[in-house]
């Protein structure tokens, strides 16, 4: 059983990332649909989603950029 919801969840995330779909707007769907009491518990299957499929992982940097922005300078001491 959850073989077929992993395959259900992953399907829909990779076709709605192909039809240019706002993902971050459908995850409550899929976590209502799932019955997931949060949309962390559905988030699992986009983060592994979008590790296994590169296109996905690029699209994803591409909206919303790095969450903790890389460190550009050394450390500032005395601050």
């Amino acid at each position: 059983m959850h073989d077929l919801r992993h395959t259900f969840a992953v399907n829909n995330l990779r076709r709605w990332f192909a039809q240019g779909r706002d993902v971050g707007a459908l995850l409550p769907v899929l976590q209502t649909y799932m019955g997931h009491s949060s949309v962390a518990d559905t988030d699992y299957y986009l983060r592994l989603t979008a590790e296994s499929y590169p296109d996905i992982t690029a699209r994803v940097q591409q909206a919303i950029g790095d969450v903790v922005p890389p460190v550009t300078a050394g450390p500032r001491h005395g601050h």
